[in-house]
């Protein structure tokens, strides 16, 4: 049992509530966890105690520590080392065989191969599961049919904790400096990893769109995620951003809830499934701005409007909003690679048939990777195909 009370009250489609929980248990730590999915007495209860709307809501001793973000830092800084029984490497005076950077389905699968050789090996890894738990029912990895996200990522994370894997959660990667013999990575909270060999398995997040108003706005009206943080607009105007699957799901659920959705195209045509497009040009709620692009976002302490920009013409309109949800897919979570390593235009690692990048003793696996499918099934084969490779390079 913990030293502690841990409650967190989430609701059963919010990508980060699936995060925090995966957190939580990766670090063997029991939880209540209160779903107010469609408990509203609850929900008013969490707004009491907490002051806040947004979820999750995680409370340790009756104290409110906020959402994830604030779960994160505070494992990252220590402060929550007084819950966790195992024993936390320690960094300093200690050389790893191989490091693995990520813990979605490439970095856990290659971490687990690479321990089954006789490696020693850390796994440091910022969130647990990937984009893996941002998906409610998966029917295409064999033979896990019909198994949710999250469901999933713990069988990985169950199947990781039976080999001796040392493992640093909620660390983020900064730096990887090369060097002659190894290399050294380092994580946000200052630790300092010396490793011989690296896989890096970091996957992806959401791309931003870069305008003004984005960054100020994040929270207060701009989002990444309309599934976490559509409810928060009910019956009101919404815009959603971008054409592919993501934006064509997002204003297809904001339909549901909001008054109305602007749902801004760059082009003349949708990018997204046959079946998506239908459901988007046959609902009576969603204006589709085509060859639109958003330039800026409007507001002083939340969104007030979109103001945005034909690409034929180059005539401004500007859209009465009060949410602004960006959906134009993924960036590789390759902030943190040195120069010395070749990514490509899109910040994808490039690597060879034998995952190897262009240092030497540093490979890659998984969707951050220049290899066309990003499937999970091809992430964890790549994470096992790297580890392989490791594995020989040492020898």
């Amino acid at each position: 049992m913990n030293k502690s009370d841990i409650e967190i009250y989430t609701k059963q489609w919010c990508p980060y509530c699936r995060r925090a929980k995966a957190m939580l248990r990766s670090l063997e730590l029991e939880y209540i966890d209160y779903d107010i999915t469609d408990d509203k007495e609850l929900y008013e209860e969490m707004v009491e105690r907490s002051g806040h709307k947004t979820i999750p809501q995680i409370f340790i001793d009756g104290e409110n520590i906020g959402g994830y973000d604030a779960l994160i830092e505070k494992i990252s800084s220590g402060e929550l080392d007084y819950l966790i029984d195992f024993e936390i490497p320690e960094c300093e005076g200690n050389v790893w065989d191989l490091t693995v950077i990520g813990a979605g389905p490439a970095g856990m699968t290659a971490a687990i191969y690479a321990v089954r050789k006789g490696l020693k090996v850390l796994l440091v890894a910022r969130d647990i599961g990937g984009q893996v738990l941002e998906t409610d029912i998966i029917d295409n990895y064999p033979p896990e049919y019909n198994v949710s996200g999250p469901d999933l990522m713990q069988d990985f994370l169950d199947h990781l904790r039976n080999y001796k894997i040392d493992t640093l959660f909620g660390e983020e990667v900064i730096e990887i400096k090369v060097k002659e013999a190894g290399h050294q990575i380092i994580v946000k909270s200052g630790k300092k990893i010396n490793t011989d060999a690296v896989i890096i398995s970091a996957g992806t997040k959401k791309r931003h769109l870069g305008i003004p108003g984005e960054s100020q706005l994040k929270d207060k009206g701009v989002s990444y995620c309309a599934t976490c943080d559509g409810f928060l607009y009910e019956g009101q105007p919404v815009a959603v951003v971008g054409g592919g699957n993501s934006g064509l799901e997002a204003a297809l659920d904001m339909a549901r809830i909001a008054e109305k959705v602007y749902l801004l195209v760059r082009s003349e045509r949708l990018s997204g499934d046959q079946t998506l497009q239908d459901k988007v040009m046959n609902s009576d709620k969603i204006e589709i701005c085509w060859s639109y692009q958003a330039i800026k976002i409007n507001g002083d302490t939340k969104v007030e409007s979109l103001l945005i920009k034909n690409l034929n013409t180059g005539k401004q309109r500007k859209l009465n909003v009060d949410a602004v949800f960006i959906e134009i897919g993924l960036l590789p979570n390759s902030g943190f690679i040195c120069e010395d390593l070749k990514i490509n235009d899109y910040n994808e690692v490039m690597i060879d048939q034998n995952n190897q990048t262009s240092v030497e003793g540093i490979y890659a696996a998984g969707d951050i990777t220049d290899i066309k499918d990003k499937q999970i099934i091809v992430a964890a084969a790549e994470g096992a195909k790297a580890a392989l490779r490791v594995n020989e390079y040492l020898s």
